[in-house]
Formats: structure tokens, sequence, C-alpha cells
């Protein structure tokens, strides 16, 4: 899933935010598709229609953008990917909510865009009252993830350095800590080398649960993020015993329980990586570390 540093901020909601410069959008290939850019992003919009404001605990919010294909290229514009992630790591998906009827900009519809044509409109979010936007991302082809607008500065743990991991309710879990990666890891089994144009990665994670709170350890939710916002799964990488760290495996912590282990994985040998992030949850990427 874009040159993803998910690196966590904290930012106040935003009454405007000024545009942007245009991001090129690639597809697998490294073919440039065309370009999204956020004109602007207004955090709470209250220019609604008045007999539907929000309800109760929540508002709204409203971003501008622009898809503009290359002069080459066909370019599928989808802005129901187009998603907000709050200081937790948890996104949200576009909403749709009535605006005042004298609103200039229509929503903008999915589409695919003729070389060099470009179509802008507006993606609106019902979003938390108290939710703390951190950056706007789209969700590309595949395991995908690229941000388009950043709303704070990065806040992220370093490697070796736990990063903390919450609950829906900002309750304490444990942490994750990124200890080391190395790449490109060599040490494999010989019979077991990367893929052609591959290299393996290897990363070495500790999970610690809070004193008070039980924590699920599980590796299978950590991914590998490459500058263009694929996000790489964890794959067993071959390696000859005797080994000093196991492969970490998914398990419940009590609480105070630690655990560490490594996480394999493989990645295009000449892919420059901006990052690792922690899934606890489908609808929600924590980052790690920035690389």
């Amino acid at each position: 899933m874009g040159a993803l540093a998910l690196s966590l901020v904290l930012s106040a909601p935003a009454a405007a935010q000024a545009e942007a410069e245009p991001l090129p959008y690639l597809d697998d290939q490294g073919i440039e598709l065309g370009t999204i850019l956020v004109r602007e992003f207004v955090d709470p919009f209250t220019d609604f229609e008045p007999s539907s404001p929000p309800a109760e605990g929540q508002r709204y919010a409203l971003a501008t953008l622009m898809f503009e294909a290359a002069e080459d290229q066909t370019f599928p514009a989808e802005p129901r990917h187009v998603q907000l992630q709050d200081a937790s790591g948890y996104l949200y998906l576009p909403t749709w909510f009535p605006r005042a009827a004298d609103a200039v900009l229509p929503d903008l519809q999915s589409q695919t865009l003729a070389p060099f044509d470009r179509i802008s409109g507006v993606v609106p979010f019902v979003l938390p009252a108290d939710a703390e936007i951190v950056r706007l991302l789209y969700r590309g082809e595949g395991q995908r993830l690229m941000p388009i607008l950043e709303l704070g500065e990065t806040g992220v743990a370093a490697v070796g350095e736990p990063q903390a991991i919450t609950d829906a309710e900002g309750t304490s879990l444990g942490g994750v800590t990124v200890r080391e990666v190395v790449d490109p890891y060599t040490d494999f089994d010989p019979n077991w080398p990367p893929g052609e144009g591959q290299r393996y990665v290897m990363l070495d994670v500790a999970f610690q649960a809070a004193e008070d709170q039980a924590m699920q350890a599980a590796p299978s939710g950590v991914f590998l993020i490459g500058a263009d916002g694929t996000m790489h799964r964890p794959v067993r990488i071959p390696r000859v015993p005797p080994v000093l760290l196991q492969d970490l495996e998914a398990q419940p912590l009590s609480p105070g329980d630690r655990v560490s282990g490594v996480v394999g994985f493989a990645s295009p040998q000449d892919q420059v990586l901006s990052g690792v992030v922690d899934s606890p949850e489908y609808d929600r990427f924590v980052p790690l570390v920035d690389l």
C-alpha cells in the first residue's frame, strides 16, 4: 500500500491546509500513471446543509483533490481509496454528508482518466469529534498505502526504542520494538536464496505487554514499507542452524510478558525502504520506525 513513512504524529484539527505539491503515482512496474494533488483539507468542515449537522460526538471534514493523468497513460482515479489516519493509526473511509446547496465543487467520482485528462472535486469524511487526524493516504492497487498529505511532525520511535500500542480508547497495551534492521540479510540458507531481482531484509522485533494489560504478539501484522508505499508481508527466510534468534511466533502475552525474535521480508533489489509499521487491527497502521 505509498511512500509510507507512516509516522505517528499529533496535531489539532486543521481549519484549512495550504495546497501541497502534486505527487506522482506509479504502477507496480514503476511507470508514472499520473499525479495526485491535495488542493485543500478543511477540518472541521462547517459549510454543510444546516438541516443535516454532524451527529453528537462527530464532525465533518472535506478534502479537495485533483487527479491528473500522464500524457501517455490512463489513470484510475478512485476517491473511495482516499483515507484519513489518526494519531493512533486508525484509518477512516470517505463518508458522504450533505453540503450547502450553493457548493461549487462536486463530489469526486470514480473513473479512469484518459491520457492528459484532469479531474478535481471533494472527498467527504465523517469523523469522531476527538480524532486527531495526522495524514491523508491513498490506497493504490495491491498492497499499497501512499501518504498524500502530512498534517504534523514526525514522532516515530527510532530503531531500538519501543513504540507504544494503545487500544481504541487510548489505553496502553504495551509496546513493539524494532531492535535491529539487517538490509540486505545475507546469512540465509544458500539453497534458498531470494528470488530473482529481490533481496532479503531481516528485523529483530520484540513485543512487550503493559504491566496491567494483556497483549497479542502478532508478527504477521508487521509490514515493511517501500518508498512507493508498497507494503511487504513477512516471509520465512530459511536459515542454517544453529541460530541465536528464532522466528517470532504469534502468541498472547499476559501482563508484563515480553517475546522477541526475527521477522523476515523479501523486497525488490533496488527498492528504497521507508519504514516499518504494525497493524494490530485491519483498519489500523501504527508506525514503528522510519528507515
